[in-house]
């Protein structure tokens, strides 16, 4: 018996449900916030109610009284047959749910008319729902937004582009160390993406190390466009960007930032290109004591970075390939 299906005990059948009662326990489908909406507000919600956050089939979920089932019957996927088959109405009796949209699914409607209440994300899901239940009202999802800092002015920009789950905070301690060292005001901005075959608690965990790394310097930038990113390369004092080993040859997020002239610190090793060079295209982590503050330095190495991009854009690359 799946945690959905254990019964509850002294459950009120739905005539008895005159309103609302506390929630113990909030219900989602998948527990990605950096992907959905959806799993973010639930997230904000458990918070903000005092009770914990379940996934659908975890464990300790059949010892919830009163349960809020939050999320879109629309995007169950697999899982959409196992409540269907599984989950009796005794169970939807006990619980709330929170409906993000309304896509009049067999199981969804069985679940709507059980609930002991229905809240309604919008009007247009209420207009549907009340043809199952008087048990709902409409209510609302708040702004998701919980990070509101304004970036503050620094000396020194630092930007970061790339996977999330490739971050090397290791790296990005020593390059804090660099910037301590420097004694000006710093700040890093960081652009990540996730790979749809990476692990989201390994991308997570990164972001918490990288939390301990730069607790009040870093800002998180999410995804970005191509534009956005271009605008950061060019207007932030370095680009860092660290991989296993060192810097290789089809790493692509070093191609765009040379390309475009950003003074780049990343790390080298026998394996990078041969014609990356600590402080004449690029700046080495490992080599790297002090970084270079001199206005014509940092040109130099922009100018030198353009060069050495130019040699490996899109055009020899077609030859190469012998077109």
């Amino acid at each position: 018996m799946s945690a959905l299906s254990q019964p509850v005990g002294n459950s009120p059948a739905p005539a008895q449900v005159a309103s609302p009662r506390r929630i113990d326990g909030v219900v989602t489908h998948h527990r990605d916030g950096f992907r959905s909406g959806v799993a973010r507000f639930n997230e904000l919600l458990a918070q903000h109610l005092e009770v914990p956050i379940f996934g659908l089939f975890d464990e300790g979920l059949g010892r919830l009284e009163s349960p809020l089932f939050s999320f879109k019957f629309s995007e169950l996927g697999p899982d959409y047959a196992v409540l269907a088959d599984t989950v009796p109405d005794e169970r939807w009796r006990a619980a709330a749910l929170y409906l993000h949209d309304f896509s009049g699914s067999d199981l969804e409607r069985r679940a709507a008319g059980a609930a002991r209440w229905v809240y309604c994300g919008n009007e247009q899901i209420r207009d549907e729902v009340q043809q199952l239940t008087d048990r709902c009202d409409t209510v609302w999802t708040p702004g998701l937004l919980v990070d509101d800092r304004t970036f503050a002015p620094a000396e020194i920009s630092v930007f970061s582009f790339g996977m999330a789950h490739k971050m090397r905070a290791d790296d990005f301690a020593k390059l804090r160390d660099l910037l301590e060292r420097d004694g000006s005001s710093y700040a890093l901005y960081v652009s990540t993406a996730n790979h749809e075959t990476a692990s989201m608690s390994d991308a997570q965990t990164v972001f918490e190390e990288m939390h301990e790394v730069f607790p009040r310097r870093l800002y998180f930038l999410g995804n970005l466009s191509d534009v956005a990113i271009h605008n950061y390369l060019e207007q932030t004092t370095f680009f860092a960007a660290f991989f296993i080993g060192g810097v290789r040859s089809n790493n692509t997020s070093i191609a765009s930032a040379m390309e475009r002239g950003a003074v780049i610190i990343t790390n080298l090793d026998r394996h990078s290109p041969p014609d990356l060079v600590h402080m004449d295209n690029v700046i080495d982590l490992e080599q790297c004591e002090q970084l270079p503050a001199d206005p014509l330095v940092l040109r130099r190495i922009s100018v030198r970075a353009m060069e050495t991009a130019r040699a490996r854009g899109w055009d020899r690359l077609v030859e190469r390939l012998g077109s």
